[in-house]
């Protein structure tokens, strides 16, 4: 398998990602963190006039642990955190989150659907590490094989995954039985490509099959909602999606389409890295499947 370089799983933050990070890294901060990250969700505006002791009253936390809250979102300071901030907020992409609530009409409700749905793949194409992206699809493309896994709310991507890259001529298996997904990571080598799905980067399944995989020697990828779950921390690429939970829709539709995109973009760069073959098979596939249609 060539040499390639590896990318830290934890990578620059974008400019202008503030919230759209700190809604995803939310759920695996600390007490303290959460207690300034609730702060900056429900009053965005202030904390970017105010100091950083003034931030650290308001959310009865010391000033030390202000600063902590912004090196983990990836700045470099409360500075860096205040200028990315107020970009995020006077972007036209920023918009006001509109949960579904229980006495909207029919149309409020779609209409909401569709807007959380649009929301959620524009916030991930703006975190999105694009290098990570390529160096993937590179990654896959040398692999001996590939292995999707994921359980759950993650099979359907897993299977979507299987089928899509098999096209490319790739040896790739997708599996989302716990057991099975364990066993064949004790098999792989450094030669092999292990790609895992779990919106929360903390189902125990993937995260276990993970680290059998990269023991084995193999090269893991992952795609998730949370940038700071144990399974990036046993990952060697990290493709972030974007997706908020709702009162009524927890790991939501979005979710998957976030995961769903990322993963016909890595099969748009692979099949236009390995177009000649990928236009041959495409061509046998259509003329054996054309029998299965009236």
């Amino acid at each position: 398998m060539p040499e390639v370089s590896m990318i830290a799983p934890h990578t620059e933050v974008p400019p202008s990602s503030a919230l759209i990070r700190l809604r995803g890294l939310y759920s695996s901060l600390r007490a303290a963190l959460q207690r300034v990250g609730d702060l900056i969700l429900a009053q965005p505006e202030m904390a970017i006039y105010a100091s950083v002791n003034e931030v650290a009253a308001a959310a009865g936390v010391s000033e030390a642990t202000v600063m902590r809250f912004c090196r983990t979102l990836g700045f470099r300071g409360f500075q860096d955190f205040k200028i990315a901030l107020a970009r995020e907020l006077v972007s036209p992409l920023q918009r006001l989150h509109e949960e579904v609530a229980e006495g909207d009409d029919a149309a409020t409700i779609v209409r909401k659907v569709f807007q959380a749905n649009i929301n959620a793949l524009q916030d991930t194409l703006e975190i999105l590490n694009l290098k990570a992206m390529e160096e993937a699809a590179h990654w896959m493309l040398a692999a001996r094989q590939v292995w999707v896994i994921g359980v759950g709310t993650s099979g359907p991507i897993v299977r979507d995954a299987g089928n899509k890259f098999f096209r490319l001529g790739l040896d790739v298996h997708s599996q989302t039985d716990a057991h099975l997904m364990m066993m064949q990571a004790a098999l792989l080598t450094c030669e092999d490509v292990m790609l895992a799905v779990s919106h929360s980067g903390s189902t125990r399944d993937p995260v276990e099959t993970a680290k059998v995989a990269k023991a084995a020697g193999a090269r893991i990828i992952c795609i998730t909602n949370n940038s700071l779950s144990p399974l990036t921390r046993v990952s060697d690429l990290v493709l972030v999606t974007a997706a908020r939970e709702t009162r009524f829709r927890q790991e939501a539709m979005a979710a998957r389409l976030c995961q769903t995109s990322i993963i016909d973009s890595l099969y748009t760069l692979m099949a236009l890295a390995r177009s000649e073959t990928a236009l041959e098979n495409l061509a046998k596939i259509e003329n054996v499947i054309v029998a299965k249609q009236y």
